[in-house]
């Protein structure tokens, strides 16, 4: 069966009926949250709905970042920014276990395919270089006919998996979900450890056949690099019932999900 394609996000529960919030300027949301950040009692949820609209508002339509202009990744990452300062601000941070669940990601600030740890792994475990590895992606990301879609990660700790799918096509011909699977466990008080194990395509128009054959990453890029080279640790900078924000070390790029 054909994979079904989902398309860019472009709406959420939250904005339902904010349309006043909606008319805010940026620039007077970051400036009134910031005050309230600075205050010993920081920003409650109420403060922060209009600039977590705001940043929702922006993000609706870029295609998970695909068409994200450099003032547009701008303004996402100011957004972000407010966000995580009132995150930082707090008595106590909101408890790990709020990002079990099933996350679909509304932004990524690099290539949308890199919100997939298998990307993350590639990275630190494997190539171990920064630069090569941004010279592989861009490559990867100008491929003619090379379609990004839907992304979501599914994390768990009762199973200690986080499952990742990622929706790719190649040319109209080929299409299929990449599928990688970790192991995480959290840790305190923002941080998850995550250990790529393996990972597959699904749902292959071409090659149904291969759905049950996973590519054993953890094996093959330890033989090469040593234990522990495809763990990675990624940094929960804000979170809350409907909102996840999760940067990458040591980089720092944004990924902006929501809670399905």
């Amino acid at each position: 069966m054909l994979m079904q394609r989902r398309g860019p996000y472009c709406a959420t529960r939250l904005q339902v009926n904010c349309a006043a919030y909606m008319r805010l300027p940026s620039a007077s949301l970051r400036v009134a949250v910031r005050a309230r950040v600075a205050a010993f009692d920081g920003p409650s949820a109420e403060d922060l709905l209009p600039m977590k609209l705001e940043l929702l508002k922006k993000v609706a339509c870029l295609n998970r970042g695909a068409i994200a202009s450099s003032n547009d990744k701008y303004e996402v990452s100011s957004l972000v920014e407010v966000l995580e300062e009132a995150a930082a601000a707090a008595a106590s941070p909101p408890s790990l276990d709020g990002v079990q669940g099933k996350w679909e990601l509304l932004y990524s600030s690099v290539e949308q395919f890199r919100s997939s740890p298998f990307f993350w792994a590639f990275q630190e475990g494997l190539v171990q270089s920064r630069e090569l590895s941004a010279q592989i992606f861009a490559f990867t990301d100008a491929v003619p006919g090379a379609t990004i879609g839907a992304a979501f990660q599914t994390i768990s700790f009762d199973t200690g998996r986080l499952i990742s799918e990622v929706d790719m096509e190649v040319f109209p011909a080929l299409r299929g979900t990449v599928v990688t699977t970790s192991a995480v466990e959290p840790e305190p008080p923002r941080s998850l450890v995550v250990t790529v194990q393996s990972t597959r395509v699904a749902n292959s128009n071409v090659l149904p056949f291969a759905d049950g054959l996973a590519v054993p990453v953890q094996a093959l890029v330890e033989a090469v690099r040593g234990p522990g080279s495809t763990r990675v640790t990624v940094d929960v900078t804000y979170l809350d019932d409907d909102l996840r924000v999760a940067r990458t070390r040591p980089d720092g790029e944004i990924f902006v999900y929501r809670r399905v």
